[in-house]
Parts: structure tokens; sequence; C-alpha cells
């Protein structure tokens, strides 16, 4: 893995990289509302740049410089909270994720994390599932204004 710390340069290629995976992957499992509110995350741009630099993240690119996914953890108190695991939708299933999330996982460990908590959706659940997470329950609630249901997975 290869994968580079994300600065601040990197947000708009990012958002740009988790839109086309809601857009491409989303519509697969959710509703056309569903993805479009999805979607929006990427549109307040100072909010998404926190989303990304508030969390270690870490970025995968191809030989051509583009981002091909990104994974951020942030650490407080001995835990830590995945914030993200978006992979390009042309790369998903062949490993990336798992490797990503992996590579983000044990520097959030030198960093003092002693567990792990993740929100997850159907395409991460199996990628935290893996990596040894558990599901804890699951939740209906409003996200952008519109009903999703979310998977809370944690380590043991």
């Amino acid at each position: 893995m290869s994968a580079r710390r994300a600065g601040a340069g990197d947000v708009d290629a990012l958002a740009a990289l988790y839109r086309e995976v809601v857009c491409t992957l989303g519509p697969q499992v959710y509703t056309t509302e569903q993805v479009r509110a999805w979607a929006r995350s990427t549109e307040d741009r100072e909010r998404f740049a926190r989303y990304i630099l508030d969390a270690e993240t870490w970025v995968e690119e191809g030989d051509d410089g583009v981002p091909r996914g990104f994974c951020g953890i942030a650490v407080h108190d001995g835990v830590g909270e995945v914030h993200s695991l978006y992979v390009r939708a042309a790369l998903t299933r062949q490993g990336l994720g798992s490797a990503l999330l992996a590579h983000a996982l044990e520097h959030a460990r030198a960093a003092g994390a002693a567990r792990f908590e993740a929100w997850a959706t159907p395409f991460s659940m199996p990628v935290f599932e893996g990596a040894g997470f558990v599901l804890v329950h699951a939740v209906t609630e409003p996200y952008q204004g519109v009903i999703f249901e979310r998977y809370r997975m944690a380590t043991r």
C-alpha cells in the first residue's frame, strides 16, 4: 500500500471521487432520493473538507496521480472512528478498500486507538466484517432530510 496522507489540496479530488461512488453505486441499494441526499454531502466544501481533514485520511493514487480511494479515521480517547472509506466504483471488490482500511487502522493504532467504530453502508459492511468489525445495531434515521438505514459496527 503506497497510500499517502490527505491534505487540503486533495479535498476537491476526494469530493469528486466520493460523488462518483455515490452516484454510480448508490442506485444499486438506495432510492433516487437517497442517492441525491447522500451526494449532497459534497456541496458544502468547508464541511466536506472537515470530513476529510479532521480525520487522518489516507489516499491511494493510481500512476496518473488520480485518487483511487481514501480512508479516514479520527482517534479520540483510545477509540478510532472510521470517518470514510471510498473506492472508485470501477475498482470495488478488488481488495483496495480492505487494504486502505487496514492501512488506516494500523496508523490509528499507532496513534493510540485500542478499538474502532464505524457507520457502514451495504457496500462497506463486508469490508468492515473482513477487518474484524461486528454489527452492533442498525438505525433508521434521516440524513440530509431523507430516511436511511445505516449499520453501526465496532471491533471487539
